[in-house]
């Protein structure tokens, strides 16, 4: 994806919903079966917001099951513009009326 147009899209601290086929499936420890995928991830979508860029085409950001659980409960991650490209803005209000 352009950097420019990922760059005018993307607000810092906004929430986002995304497929959560991003997120490492792998074992997050041998004597711990669980995976990112599942831990922070509901219905096959997760909930992130970026905190900053590295100005390397990469991304610093939360991910979590629900948006509520981004603040205290999320995991921080890498992830690169290809991986936001198709990150949703994602409000409550959304939800409701669906």
């Amino acid at each position: 994806m352009n950097k420019t147009l990922l760059l005018r899209r993307i607000w810092y601290h906004y929430p986002y919903v995304m497929s959560a086929d991003v997120l490492s499936a792998e074992p997050t420890h041998e004597d711990d079966p669980s995976s990112l995928r599942d831990d922070a991830s509901c219905d096959g979508r997760c909930y992130l917001k970026l905190t900053r860029s590295f100005g390397d085409g990469t991304y610093l950001a939360r991910v979590a099951a629900s948006p509520a659980l981004l603040r205290h409960q999320g995991y921080t991650v890498v992830l690169n513009e290809s991986q936001l490209a198709k990150a949703l803005p994602w409000h409550d209000h959304l939800m409701k009326s669906a």
